[in-house]
């Protein structure tokens, strides 16, 4: 042997199935490769550290398909501090007898590496020359790439991850996304096709979303890059959204079996029996994440077998585990989907496979519209939002197929789900279709008065006010020859609001006429959202109607115990103490509207709240520049990836640009790229971070409060922890009563919540003995 080589040749290796299958190469290092390896470099210097110590004899780096095991493993031994490697590609190896003999006839007794590349149809014939082998040359090392590991004594693992990928809502942040390997690697192949291709903010979205639909994978990802021959990257995001192959065509890859991802999963899928296969085949319809529970309703399995399946296909790595809230939950490599779904179109299965889940989907949306306003609303938004893609598909097969109803009616109880989270444009487009579809099916007149109203919602929250206008017209007639008082104020309401310019007149007429609406006990969430448009339009113009308007919304939050609504109104009276002058007060409230919003992972207000309580931040703690710049990005970057403009709980502009202009500066740079890729939670979790001023322990007593004989008898049993509902029995009162009783008291102490009202008991008791008289 010379130059550290070790000749080992197919013929050396003996004659038969493993001698015919065997790609062998013979350098002092593995094969080289002609591009460059991108997002790797940890994991090339940790891998390279590790293939150096003499106490990991057996390292298996495992991962998905097309993830780069082996282009990893062959960087890492380049640099490996190791004189004498040989390789081996197993990769089209079927049987492998007499791997351990062979080999051990050419093996050195001195310090050497054998890297096995590619070991899943020899595996059991791989693991056993390995053990073998390091059994008889106490020198040797292994490396080796699979899909699952050996299952050897000693053997370390070194799992290979998809490259980062940008998270959804997809921004228009050129410098933020090329932080990403997935971004970096698709425009470096990009411009290996068209040398003038460049990340800009008109491509920047679409381009995230290529990487993140392609999980990731290098192989997947410099596939379709390589279709930028044929299609702009616009047309190849609307190919991959409506299902159509494009990771068709060869790579030129060394292996023949890395030259497309069909032949890599064509390659997996071998490895499996027919259950596991005929499980991956029926999961492929679903675009997101799925439960357990899931899984077993469509594998037609018994329960504890559904979960040997599942546990087979995730050590293949056809199935991944992802974080889900406390519960097991499950994605499908996109490159795996479209390979599954062309085997189930072929064996007759999909339009079965596809009504089932739409079926399965239109339950849950059924389900979840009664739940998204009451006091299980933070957890079905949770909930919701990892299976947001598959409802969209549902939705699409129940209109392809013919039932355009079932579509509407899900779309319908969808829209709140889509104001909260910012699905905006998306969500209008599929109200406008629910609401043709309502028309057109005798009956259905209210439904097609729900679908105006709740279009309107998310036109004006996107701040198209005249089409919003135009919805609520429509819906505030159907709801009149329907009969529906409430929700025709509703409507009206906001058709006042949002007409530009509003009408003084108007605005007077519809919020009378909705708070008589609203007195009774049928008033909803949506006559709720109506009133605080409508406090939140009036304020300019008859401060104590805004007041009622205020006091109408939270008394109705409150009672439907709608985290989100008693978000909206804190932040109002934020806004509504800032224009007063009381700083303190309204950063108090704005913190307390921020903790509610995050609660339920809100995002189509959120970045309107969190610039104001940004600017209360500002100026009390000016020495948290840094702290803003990121808060003030942040809630830029998610208005831009939702679009929203929505109208209520407005900041002072002024401020906010003033802040912006000052915060400009090149010290503030990095912190407002840092603020620009925050999530939602997290940008309000860095806000929340600086808790509120504390209020002076005397600022209710130093003032005289007045207030009724009842009303302080209510304040004290709520400073003892008593719900409305524990109130009303003790007091022999109505629940309603007792909520309104509630709401006079913090409106007199001017405080936004009942701990509040707790703590100004408590005051007065410590400040006048342990029986004050009611004043």
């Amino acid at each position: 042997m010379h130059d550290g080589k070790i000749p080992v040749t197919a013929g050396a290796l003996g004659s038969g199935e493993l001698g015919a299958q065997l790609i062998i190469d013979t350098p002092s290092r593995a094969p080289s490769h002609r591009t460059t390896l991108v997002g790797r470099d940890l994991e090339v210097l940790t891998l390279s550290a590790l293939l150096g110590r003499e106490t990991h004899r057996l390292i298996t780096l495992t991962g998905p398909g097309g993830v780069g095991k082996s282009r990893l493993a062959c960087a890492a031994v380049a640099d490996a501090p190791i004189d004498r490697i040989a390789y081996l590609d197993l990769h089209e190896t079927v049987g492998g007898d007499g791997l351990a003999e062979t080999l051990a006839a050419r093996l050195p007794d001195e310090p050497s590496l054998l890297v096995l590349d590619g070991f899943e149809q020899a595996a059991d014939a791989t693991a056993a020359a390995v053990d073998t082998l390091l059994s008889r040359f106490p020198l040797l090392r292994v490396l080796t790439t699979s899909r699952r590991p050996l299952s050897l004594y000693g053997e370390r693992l070194f799992p290979v991850l998809p490259l980062p990928t940008p998270s959804p809502p997809y921004r228009q942040d050129v410098p933020g996304l090329q932080d990403h390997a997935a971004v970096e690697l698709f425009v470096d192949r990009a411009r290996a096709v068209d040398p003038s291709f460049a990340l800009t903010a008109q491509n920047a979205q679409a381009v995230a979303e290529i990487c993140t639909r392609m999980d990731g994978l290098p192989l997947a990802i410099e596939l379709v890059a390589e279709k930028l021959r044929l299609f702009p990257v616009d047309s190849l995001l609307t190919r991959l959204r409506e299902g159509r192959p494009v990771l068709g065509g060869d790579h030129a890859a060394r292996s023949p079996l890395h030259r497309s991802v069909r032949t890599i999963t064509e390659h997996s899928f071998r490895l499996l029996d027919e259950e596991q296969r005929a499980l991956i085949s029926r999961l492929s319809v679903f675009t997101g994440s799925v439960n357990l529970t899931t899984v077993e309703e469509f594998s037609d399995l018994p329960a504890h077998r559904t979960e040997q399946v599942v546990e087979a296909l995730v050590g293949h790595h056809l199935l991944r585990v992802t974080p889900g809230g406390g519960e097991l939950r499950l994605t499908m490599f996109n490159t795996v989907r479209e390979f599954c779904l062309e085997r189930l179109a072929a064996t007759g299965g999909l339009p079965e496979a596809r009504r089932r889940h739409a079926e399965h989907f239109l339950a849950l949306a059924l389900e979840a519209e009664e739940q998204l306003t009451g006091p299980q609303q933070a957890q079905w938004l949770r909930r919701l939002a990892p299976l947001h893609e598959d409802l969209l598909a549902a939705l699409t097969h129940l209109e392809a197929s013919g039932r355009r109803t079932d579509a509407a009616r899900a779309a319908l109880a969808l829209h709140r789900f889509w104001l909260v989270r910012g699905h905006l444009a998306l969500g209008e487009q599929w109200l406008a279709k629910a609401s043709i579809a309502f028309l057109s099916d005798p009956g259905q007149g209210g439904l097609a008065a729900r679908a105006e109203a709740a279009r309107g919602q998310l036109a004006l929250a996107g701040g198209n006010a005249r089409l919003a206008a135009d919805c609520f017209r429509h819906a505030a007639r159907a709801f009149h020859e329907a009969g529906d008082t409430v929700h025709e104020q509703a409507a009206l309401a906001r058709l006042a609001v949002s007409r530009r310019p509003a009408v003084p007149s108007a605005v007077r007429r519809a919020a009378v006429q909705l708070l008589d609406a609203a007195a009774g006990e049928g008033a909803t969430v949506e006559a709720a959202t109506a009133a605080l448009a409508l406090a939140t339009g009036s304020r300019l113009i008859d401060a104590k109607l805004s007041a009622d308007l205020l006091e109408t919304a939270n008394a109705l939050f409150v009672r439907a115990r709608d985290v989100r609504g008693e978000g909206l109104v804190l932040g109002l009276r934020g806004v509504l103490a800032d224009s007063r002058g009381d700083q303190a007060l309204a950063e108090r409230l704005l913190w307390e509207s921020l903790h509610r919003l995050r609660a339920i992972g809100e995002h189509t207000m959120l970045p309107t709240v969190l610039e104001g309580h940004a600017l209360h931040v500002w100026r009390r703690l000016p020495q948290q520049g840094h702290r803003v710049a990121r808060l003030l990005a942040a809630a830029s970057a998610l208005r831009e990836a939702t679009g929203a403009r929505p109208l209520l709980v407005a900041v002072d502009e002024t401020a906010l640009r003033d802040a912006r202009r000052l915060l400009s500066g090149p010290e503030h740079e990095a912190a407002r790229r840092e603020g620009r890729v925050l999530s939602a939670d997290a940008a309000a979790d860095e806000a929340l971070a600086v808790g509120p001023p504390t209020p002076e322990p005397a600022s209710a007593i130093s003032r005289p409060v007045q207030l009724t004989a009842r009303q302080y008898e209510v304040a004290m049993l709520v400073s003892q922890g008593l719900t409305n509902r524990q109130i009303s029995q003790q007091l022999r009162l109505s629940e309603w009563t007792v909520v309104n009783h509630v709401r006079q008291v913090m409106r007199r102490l001017d405080v936004p919540s009942r701990i509040h009202i707790a703590q100004w008991v408590m005051t007065r008791q410590r400040r006048n003995g342990l029986g004050p008289a009611p004043e």
